[in-house]
């Protein structure tokens, strides 16, 4: 099975979570930077080749004198390097910063945040932290598509005619058999129905499945997960790894083309402990 070093932005970027693979806590051990004590951002695991961050910083005076409108150093923590200065800034005086800060893809478990230079013993702070992104690259296994397991197309039933996705069996030779591919007859001519692209996924914690699909011809499809337990969310890429869509979804249709390169994920919710059992569905629509 291929595999690819698939960059996106990790979705849980919360405080104090212990089942998120990513989310952080405040350290409980300081460490002394440019000569002032502070306790850095502890992440639960370490970031794999991080690029960029996004995080809101909120800095109070608690002691005499000020430690605002001043420079102030963001440091990021490099596994098997140790504290590397990522930017400077100066401090508003209300305190309040957005750190928007691109990194050369470094495997990150810390952070802080630091006056440039010792302000005095008499300048004391608290510091306060929300953190809005971070981008990683994970090394993952592009797992396959499937046809055959459900067909789309026109079924007939008691309520009449309609289109729909589902799986069909036969009865051959006495035995119920699923169809893996149905043909119509179309003015004399057999054709076949639309393939339905799928796969089944079963999870017990966060983790994230990563498919790839080329298009077989323009046109809009529908990309959906048929959630049987647990919660798995869906989100989309082009092959540049540009999200096509803000957020997660369970089901939208997108306009797509030919030849092109798509990446889907599926993913366990991280706070959800139930298990997660699903399948993933693109079809064509219209057809």
């Amino acid at each position: 099975m291929a595999t690819i070093g698939f960059t996106y932005d990790y979705p849980y970027t919360y405080y104090n979570e212990e089942r998120g693979r990513f989310t952080w806590q405040w350290s409980e051990s300081r460490v002394t930077l440019n000569r002032c004590y502070t306790y850095p951002v502890q992440f639960n695991s370490s970031l794999p080749k991080c690029s960029h961050i996004n995080l809101d910083l909120e800095i109070e005076n608690t002691g005499s004198g000020t430690v605002l409108d001043r420079s102030w150093d963001f440091y990021v923590y490099r596994d098997s390097y140790g504290w590397y200065e990522a930017m400077t800034f100066t401090l508003p005086s209300d305190g309040k910063y957005t750190i928007d800060c691109d990194l050369n893809d470094y495997n990150i478990s810390k952070l802080a945040f630091v006056p440039s230079s010792n302000p005095g013993s008499s300048r004391t702070w608290t510091t306060g932290c929300s953190i809005n992104q971070i981008r990683i690259t994970e090394t993952l296994e592009i797992n396959e598509l499937a046809s055959g397991t459900f067909q789309y197309g026109v079924f007939t039933n008691r309520s009449g005619v309609k289109k729909d996705l589902t799986e069909v069996y036969a009865n051959i030779g006495g035995t119920l058999t699923q169809a893996t591919n149905i043909f119509a007859n179309a003015n004399g001519t057999l054709v076949s129905l639309a393939p339905v692209y799928s796969a089944y996924l079963r999870t017990e914690s966060e983790i994230m499945y990563l498919y790839k699909f080329i298009p077989p011809s323009d046109g809009t499809y529908k990309i959906k997960v048929k959630r049987q337990s647990g919660d798995h969310e869906i989100r989309f890429y082009d092959g540049e790894f540009t999200q096509l869509y803000d957020g997660y979804f369970y089901d939208r249709s997108f306009s797509l083309t030919e030849g092109s390169v798509y990446y889907i994920t599926l993913t366990h919710y991280y706070a959800n402990t139930d298990v997660g059992e699903s399948y993933l569905q693109i079809y064509k629509e219209g057809v």
